[in-house]
């Protein structure tokens, strides 16, 4: 694949303007034309400034002192202008909102087409061929900026793809998709490799889906690669390496590699889910494997209701409703998750819930205050509130600035606003970029930075918008297992908006299911994950892997899901844990 590149990185280091340190590090690679690779790490570690030392970004855009050579097909990217190496090399960005600025879906798509030249009859073939492939054809005419999160990255990947080119970076290009949308968009890149022969260069946290499609995994960290090889090399050889940095390894593969090392022999090394759903069900028959007899305890919740929606309903404009009938009530203490596919109502009923939105129909109790009837800052003094985009919600010139400006503005003391700051500074783990510009993080960070400004003033309700986007294993444990330390050491409640229905598994006591502006499933995650397995799939959602694999092998009479989790909590609960020593509470 290497013998003739169509990417060649030599000795590239680079540091953004104004800092000394080195945001990559002596990086050397070279990517085969056709090759699908995946570029993974921590957060902060580099992955998205090497994406845009690939595309040109950097050094024609953005300022910094860039060393060595990048050529991409033949093309030197420090010689050739921006417009020339766009032909070459797309790329769908982190956050869609970066990329899109025309009015409607089809026009966006086509808006790339047009610059390289085309005529009218090819940029409505590409335009076609792209709402085709990403199943757009029944958006085509709305409005770009009222398109969910998960819309707006799916049109993202087709505007690029309708320009056909020969290299595309996608940086966490699934971030934002329910998960059967996620497996759509991987089949779909598998698909386009097949026919248009196009390098794929991926950059993702989250792995389940994604694994088993690429050729090579390149690991970051601290701006420099530290590992480059085979999924199976990777994975299986430096799996303990992996765990301790907070690499987000696939759960198939945390389980195949608790069986091997719990003396279970395999010929090979699973990669797919298949393979190792395979190799588990063959060890089940032979009678070398036994599930331990267990039962999930479900804990009782406190009887107090914090929150409680009656018969709401809601709509953004006459004839278009996105909420009917909605009654819900949140218990104090309980980690509720709400679930549902891209833009089936699930920030509108977030955003009823704080009185940011109120109800057309029906009412909203928060803390004993009716929606209606307060003012959105009388209601928020005890709530806590991360954004999906973190971006709406960072403002300020520092980190720590950032984190003080909400206890400031309430009138805290400086003493005690420097002591919460520094708390809620080392909780997320960002001490080293206390003094960085918020929006000279990375993503992750970025998120990480939103989840501070929230802990500082101790909240009693916590409301997560997809907390998880762009987080490494290691942050994103961290930020969910304090979210369950406040339950349990400061009655806090945790509603939280999420597609990581890993997450959900391990962390939620409740999971709510919204479809379409309705309630349709609510219980624990358990019997909701095993027990409407194809419900959920006809949702656009996907119970965890180990819950497919449960239902999976209790159709062929093994025992259910109950056993199955605690066997699996074995290698679940081994992910690591070394992260933020000192907690906020």
């Amino acid at each position: 694949m290497n013998d003739n590149p169509i990417v060649e990185v030599s000795g590239v280091s680079f540091s953004y303007s104004g800092t000394e340190k080195k945001a990559l590090h002596d990086i050397n690679m070279k990517i085969g034309k056709g090759e699908f690779v995946l570029i993974s790490g921590t957060s902060g570690s580099g992955k998205t400034t090497l994406a845009k030392c690939l595309n040109g970004i950097i050094p024609h855009l953005a300022e910094g002192n860039l060393a060595g050579e990048i050529v991409i097909n033949g093309m030197n990217t420090q010689r050739v202008p921006m417009h020339d190496l766009a032909s070459e090399i797309g790329m769908v960005f982190q956050n869609p909102e970066d990329q899109i600025f025309s009015i409607r879906v089809e026009d966006e798509i086509a808006f790339g087409v047009e610059c390289q030249g085309c005529q009218q009859e090819v940029i409505r073939e590409r335009v076609h061929y792209a709402l085709k492939k990403l199943k757009l054809e029944d958006i085509k005419k709305q409005i770009t900026f009222s398109l969910s999160g998960g819309q707006k990255q799916k049109v993202s990947i087709a505007s690029n793809l309708a320009m056909l080119p020969s290299i595309l970076i996608l940086d966490d290009p699934t971030t934002d998709l329910d998960p059967v949308s996620k497996q759509e968009v991987m089949d779909i890149l598998m698909e386009l490799k097949e026919e248009i022969d196009t390098t794929f260069i991926i950059i993702e946290h989250d792995l389940n889906d994604l694994i088993e499609a690429v050729d090579r995994v390149i690991i970051m960290h601290e701006g420099s690669i530290l590992y480059n090889g085979s999924p199976s090399e990777i994975f299986y050889t430096y799996f303990d390496e992996l765990n301790k940095l907070g690499i987000r390894i696939p759960d198939h593969i945390r389980l195949a590699k608790y069986l091997i090392e719990n003396g279970h022999q395999c010929d090979f090394y699973p990669i797919s889910k298949k393979e190792a759903y395979e190799w588990a069900k063959k060890l089940l028959v032979s009678g070398k494997l036994n599930l331990p007899k267990h039962k999930v305890e479900i804990n009782d919740m406190n009887e107090e209701t914090v929150a409680k929606l009656e018969a709401v309903n809601f709509s953004y404009q006459k004839g278009k409703q996105i909420l009917y009938d909605i009654n819900l009530e949140v218990q104090k203490g309980e980690f509720l998750a709400i679930v549902g596919h891209n833009g089936c109502g699930k920030s509108t009923l977030m955003k009823n819930l704080i009185g940011l939105l109120k109800p057309h129909q029906g009412s909203v109790i928060i803390n004993h205050k009716n929606t209606k009837e307060h003012r959105v800052q009388d209601i928020i003094l005890d709530i806590g509130y991360v954004f999906q985009n973190p971006d709406n919600q960072l403002f300020c010139n520092s980190v720590e600035e950032e984190v003080a400006f909400g206890l400031i503005n309430r009138g805290y003391s400086k003493e005690l606003v420097e002591e919460q700051v520094e708390l809620a500074i080392s909780t997320v783990g960002l001490q080293k970029k206390r003094k960085d510009h918020p929006f000279s993080l990375s993503r992750g960070e970025r998120q990480r930075l939103a989840v501070a400004t929230m802990l500082v003033s101790n909240p009693k309700i916590i409301l997560l918008d997809e907390p998880t986007t762009g987080q490494d294993e290691q942050s994103l444990k961290a930020l969910l297992t304090l979210m369950k330390k406040l339950i349990e050491e400061k009655d806090a409640t945790i509603i939280m908006i999420t597609h990581d229905m890993e997450v959900v598994a391990q962390y939620a006591s409740r999971v709510v299911v919204i479809d379409d502006g309705k309630i349709v499933l609510d219980g624990h995650p358990s019997d909701v994950f095993f027990n409407s397995c194809q419900k959920l799939y006809s949702l656009k959602l996907k119970p965890p892997i180990i819950s497919q694999f449960a239902a999976d092998l209790s159709e062929e009479g093994f025992p259910k899901v109950t056993n199955w989790n605690m066997f699996s909590s074995n290698f679940i609960n081994s992910k690591s844990d070394k992260f933020g020593k000192k907690s906020i509470i």
